[in-house]
């Protein structure tokens, strides 16, 4: 199974998502906020990383964008519910154009989740794709 790194400032939902790659064999570390996400990545990198876009500190665009050019080969799920006039959409949408693998909208159902890790797991890396767009 993988290494994955879940970062999301909202405790309850960190556990949610951590608990449920657990449960099917996934090895899961944590951070509160994308600063703490990319002290994780260079520490011990993960094969995926999963990021709320919201986030106090460093927000998760501003963390997928940073991540993806110290670690270009990295797989990314944003998710998002959206924050304040910002929809979840277009959050969503911009993760996606900034890099993230897939994106996963709040909120969302555990089965669906296990399925994207499985699929982003599977997935060759498009750094080749990110660097060429710069």
């Amino acid at each position: 199974m993988a290494h994955i790194l879940v970062v999301d400032d909202d405790e309850i939902m960190r556990a949610l998502l951590s608990g449920m790659l657990r449960h099917v064999g996934h090895t899961v570390v944590e951070s509160d906020n994308g600063q703490g996400g990319l002290e994780q990545m260079n520490a011990y990198p993960a094969e995926l990383v999963i990021t709320d876009i919201f986030m106090p500190e460093m927000d998760g665009l501003e963390f997928l964008i940073t991540l993806l050019e110290k670690h270009p080969d990295s797989k990314v799920i944003a998710i998002s519910g959206g924050y304040k006039a910002v929809n979840a959409c277009l959050s969503l949408q911009m993760a996606k154009a900034l890099g993230a693998t897939d994106i996963i909208a709040k909120p969302f159902h555990t089965a669906a989740v296990i399925r994207q890790v499985a699929y982003a797991l599977q997935s060759k890396t498009i750094a080749y794709r990110r660097r060429a767009e710069r």
